[in-house]
């Protein structure tokens, strides 16, 4: 029952040392009236200085303030209440490439995984933000839309993985016609779009897409390179590496012109590269961090109803009633 209407009862057994408080008081004036009755039948009349009254009100006083602070250390609550949380935030989305180019291993172990490890941390640093995350290759979809559900959006990138989409390619377009659907159409918060790829075997003209979503809806767009210029083979489930029809063996390289094309038209000016994941993150917090933020909601929660304030007020009244009474007393 107590666990119910206090949050820490346990100060509550302070009341206990109330009564011998009690005692100590009366015991006062009993020891005095015996010391006085030592000196003589006349000796209060001699000793000045001195209130009954004025001490057991004094005492009085001390007594029930320190009972009124005991119940509000103890912090007595009823009822709940709602809170809105909110703060000034962002909206954006992480868009990730799985394609089989992705598992070239001209990174180590591979792109796909330097890609998931870039955009965990890259996640860690938005937090505050709401984040999105929609994948890609041939086609796109989306994982999860902007929330801060920071946990759930670390667990979906760690699962990213080509083997579970059969769509091949890097089609940019589908990825910024569905983060356009993706964003809150009547949320007024400033927008990002970050694009981990390597930009291999793209399809159709994602420059102009980009450009437009920019200029018609405020999404600016980052681009994140993933593997080299060198390139490297693409293993394939089972063994063995992907070969050309004549049985050449496939070289994936980073797509850079399409990397630069996208953050110029997305207006970021340069691309990032997770080869250089110290540089990369930062600068790209660093920017989102500089976009027109807006207040949004971002929890309800029911809190509990404190009523430690009834208790503290008449508590620190009664104490500097106390006080006011002795000063008056000394002059």
């Amino acid at each position: 029952m107590l666990n119910a209407l206090f949050k820490d009862p346990n100060w509550l057994f302070c009341w206990g040392l109330l009564p011998f408080f009690s005692y100590l008081l009366y015991s006062y004036l009993g020891w005095r009236d015996r010391r006085l009755t030592l000196l003589g039948p006349f000796a209060n009349r001699l000793v000045r200085g001195f209130s009954r009254r004025q001490y057991l009100i004094r005492g009085w006083l001390w007594l029930v303030s320190i009972s009124l602070l005991v119940v509000v250390m103890a912090n007595p609550h009823w009822g709940t209440r709602k809170i809105q949380q909110s703060q000034k935030a962002v909206d954006v989305i992480l868009a990730l490439d799985i394609s089989r180019s992705m598992l070239s291993e001209d990174l180590r172990p591979n792109r796909m995984v330097r890609s998931r490890l870039f955009a965990q941390e890259l996640l860690r640093g938005l937090e505050g933000n709401r984040v999105g995350l929609l994948f890609f290759a041939g086609d796109a979809f989306l994982s999860m839309p902007p929330s801060t559900d920071y946990s759930t959006l670390n667990s979906l990138i760690s699962e990213a993985d080509p083997e579970g989409f059969s769509a091949q390619g890097t089609s940019i377009e589908s990825v910024v016609g569905l983060a356009i659907q993706a964003f809150d159409p009547n949320a007024s918060t400033a927008r990002a779009l970050v694009i981990i790829t390597d930009g291999e075997e793209h399809e159709g003209d994602p420059t102009s897409v980009i450009s437009a979503a920019r200029d018609e809806h405020g999404i600016q767009t980052f681009a994140v390179g993933a593997g080299t210029l060198e390139g490297g083979t693409i293993p394939m489930y089972g063994g063995g590496v992907q070969r050309e029809a004549d049985g050449e063996v496939v070289i994936s390289k980073m797509n850079n012109l399409l990397l630069e094309e996208i953050a110029e038209a997305g207006g970021s000016e340069l691309p990032r590269y997770i080869s250089n994941q110290i540089d990369a993150i930062p600068s790209i917090r660093k920017e989102i961090a500089a976009l027109p933020s807006k207040e949004i909601s971002i929890r309800q929660y029911d809190a509990e109803n404190s009523l430690y304030q009834w208790f503290l007020l008449p508590a620190l009244l009664m104490l500097f009633w106390e006080y006011y009474w002795f000063k008056k007393g000394e002059g």
